[in-house]
């Protein structure tokens, strides 16, 4: 066999490193070829189609244009079928457009594609509750309130949902839970003092304490420390549940006070006022309270209390004349209760007689002039019917603010009654310490979206009403702002 040289020898091993780095650099490129060439390659039709309508969508979203929006996530659903977070998003345009049918529809289509965010499960309750299933809606709530990690104002919505439904249950575990993100959050702490007030007083009082230190919660906080204290000696009794109760009425914590109504009825099952301030206290969150007037009726049919709320049930029925008369033999019972003047006034206002309801709201007012409620029931009547406002409501409603400094209820009076006027600087000033003192409140929000409006603030009015309609537990004021915002062509 021929022998190599020294030199061909290095020739042909140079030749055989080249060919090997040639074989490296082959099959480095077979493998990248394919990236490379796809890069090149034109989109099919279908990935096009789902490409321009994804941006449709992110254009529409920018613009606010929730139905465009709609639609073109509804282009891309038809070609992913499989993807729950599209359906979501079209769940929750739908119902920001008041379309609540369809819009649960789509939240349960998404739910069996995998779990919901916590919002969806929220809005989904709203749908539940203006397609009146209650008791699905307090479902819904409840697994939004389940969700860890959201946000103090998250909770504190779902709470405000809960509260209409009077689920005190659901009500106390969302704030706890809340609490544990939070435990300094003084509006959670008043919230909470609220809950326990109901049906653990003694629980309520270091949460009101904190409360207290904030000067929109001192009062109301401070009223609910007062009669926890003031009512201890009475124990676990029916007649202390009662106080408790009432006091968290005039407060209009109405879910919270109807709980402590339940918790003396259940203490003593022949207190007639129990049973009447619970049939009251429930209608206030949207349920009916005639069988437990009419099981008040039955055990006492002397009773002012008893008489008076019957009244009040029978005038929210448009029943007036029998309203009239029961509220007549509540002031026979007891003639120095100033509410039962308030009630009838009311009752003569929707009769149409204003002359005579006005006489008897200030007939309340004198005899009960360091209350605050005889004059915000004035200020209301003269705002509502407007009637006499500039003489008569709108120092009726600074005489309430005074006795209540700080209350979002009475604050937003105080703008409305500026509204009537027309004097909206005045106006906006009072609504936006309303706002301030409750941000998440509709009706204050709902307000402010109708004075941005009459201002010609198209933009910023429409932006508030698209947050009372979100925040809003009573449906008439979700649907009336939903219906401005159609009529001033938002979406």
């Amino acid at each position: 066999m021929k022998k190599w040289t020294k030199s061909a020898k290095k020739g042909l091993s140079a030749i055989i490193g080249h060919m090997n780095w040639l074989k490296k650099s082959v099959i480095f490129l077979l493998i990248l070829l394919p990236l490379v060439a796809t890069a090149f390659l034109p989109l099919n039709a279908e990935a096009l189609d789902v490409l321009s309508a994804s941006r449709t969508a992110e254009s529409a979203r920018q613009a606010g244009n929730r139905k465009m929006e709609f639609d073109a996530l509804q282009q891309v659903s038809e070609y992913q079928p499989w993807r729950s977070d599209l359906i979501e998003q079209m769940a929750d345009l739908q119902f920001a457009m008041g379309n609540y049918q369809r819009s649960l529809d789509l939240y349960q289509q998404a739910s069996k594609l995998g779990p919901l965010l916590a919002e969806s499960y929220f809005n989904e309750g709203k749908d539940w509750e203006s397609l009146g299933e209650r008791d699905q809606a307090k479902n819904s709530y409840r697994q939004a309130s389940e969700f860890t990690n959201q946000s103090i104002d998250f909770y504190l919505s779902v709470a405000k949902a809960q509260e209409g439904l009077n689920d005190s249950i659901g009500i106390l575990a969302t704030l706890l839970r809340a609490y544990k993100l939070s435990p300094g959050d003084l509006p959670l702490n008043y919230e909470l003092g609220v809950q326990f007030t109901a049906t653990q007083p003694e629980h309520a009082l270091p949460f009101l304490e904190n409360a207290q230190t904030d000067s929109v919660y001192a009062t109301y906080a401070a009223a609910l420390r007062e009669t926890i204290t003031a009512t201890n000696s009475l124990g676990e009794s029916a007649e202390r549940y009662v106080y408790l109760g009432q006091e968290l009425g005039q407060i209009s914590e109405w879910q919270a006070a109807a709980s402590a109504f339940y918790k003396a009825t259940q203490l003593d099952e022949q207190n007639a006022i129990a049973w009447a301030l619970y049939g009251e206290a429930v209608q206030h969150v949207g349920e009916d309270g005639y069988p437990a007037l009419s099981k008040a009726l039955q055990i006492n049919a002397q009773s002012d209390i008893v008489n008076g709320l019957m009244a009040v049930y029978y005038r929210r029925q448009q029943k007036y004349d029998l309203a009239i008369t029961y509220l007549y033999k509540a002031v026979e019972n007891n003639p120095n209760e100033s509410t039962w003047q308030i009630e009838i006034g009311n009752t003569l206002a929707l009769q149409g007689d204003l002359a005579d309801a006005l006489i008897h709201l200030q007939v309340a007012t004198l005899m009960e002039p360091d209350s605050w409620v005889p004059w915000q029931s004035l200020a209301t009547f003269c705002i509502n019917y407007n009637y006499y406002i500039r003489e008569v409501g709108l120092d009726a409603a600074r005489k309430a603010l005074l006795l209540v400094p700080g209350s979002p209820a009475l604050l937003d009076i105080m703008g409305s009654a500026y509204y009537s006027l027309g004097d909206l600087d005045n106006a906006e000033r009072f609504y936006r310490q309303a706002q301030e003192a409750a941000p998440n409140q509709a009706e204050i929000l709902y307000h402010l979206g109708q004075l941005y409006l009459q201002k010609g603030e198209r933009s910023q009015a429409i932006n508030y009403l698209q947050q009372a309609a979100e925040k809003a537990t009573d449906s008439r004021i979700r649907d009336n702002a939903n219906l401005l915002i159609q009529q001033n062509g938002g979406n």
